[in-house]
């Protein structure tokens, strides 16, 4: 007996989408258009909010969003990993182990990919507003970081896509149907999903004051983020003299 659930709330399926956007917009305007590293720094403070919001609403969002409700150890996820190629491994209503993993990789990925952005400088019109705060040593290890991490965000992206293929065509769960739409399929007879009424309950987006906390979590992220980049940096120097 299978039954739909409501597993991924709405922020946690608008984070997901805005990060794409937020990644693409970041490569076309720093490898494809001229004349836009005005509006690539200013993604990138909107890619680093959408970061910060991330991990605020994985302490206390809903259910499945929650860091520790689906962030495991290892040997949860090395077992788990060893089942892959097995049709009928274990169903996970929320990331599975292997998922979470993804979870942390991406969002530690793109955090260090825009806090080096902080450092860095297009060396003709802009810089980041901690650019002048450290040594040339330190502007260059941030320089190649924040150019070359992108390779892992490609890496990341492929490593991504071919799991979803994976799990659509072998595993037969659609994972895109699932994040679109936020309701998967709740296997009665799978031992991961053997929950009480209750707990079916809270796993949905039914938390208390679910709304306020949403709006509290994006002015927080957006204040926090606007202290990083504007209060907290340190004033430039000017140098030359008229």
């Amino acid at each position: 007996m299978r039954q739909k659930i409501l597993v991924w709330d709405i922020p946690t399926r608008l984070f997901h989408c805005l990060l794409v956007l937020a990644i693409g917009f970041q490569y076309i305007t720093a490898e494809l258009l001229d004349g836009s590293i005005q509006l690539h720094f200013y993604g990138g403070y909107v890619t680093l909010c959408l970061i910060v919001f991330r991990l605020f609403w994985g302490v206390w969002g809903s259910y499945h969003a929650k860091f520790v409700n689906f962030v495991v150890g290892p040997n949860a996820t090395f077992e788990y990993a060893i089942s892959l190629p097995t049709k009928n491994s274990s169903v996970y209503l929320g990331h599975n182990p292997m998922g979470a993993l993804s979870v942390i990789a991406v969002l530690a990925i793109i955090a260090t990919q825009a806090i080096s952005g902080l450092f860095v400088s297009d060396e003709i019109f802009m810089q980041g507003p901690y650019y002048a705060s450290v040594s040339s040593s330190n502007q260059d290890i941030a320089n190649w970081i924040h150019h070359n991490l992108f390779i892992a965000i490609w890496v990341f992206l492929a490593f991504h896509l071919s799991a979803i293929v994976f799990y659509k065509l072998y595993k037969k769960q659609d994972l895109v149907k699932a994040m679109v739409t936020g309701y998967k399929d709740n296997a009665a007879d799978s031992k991961n999903n053997q929950k009480t009424a209750s707990q079916q309950h809270e796993s949905t987006v039914l938390i208390g004051h679910y709304w306020l906390r949403f709006l509290i979590t994006v002015l927080m992220s957006a204040a926090l983020v606007y202290c990083i980049v504007v209060v907290w940096a340190p004033e430039v120097v000017n140098d030359f003299y008229y």
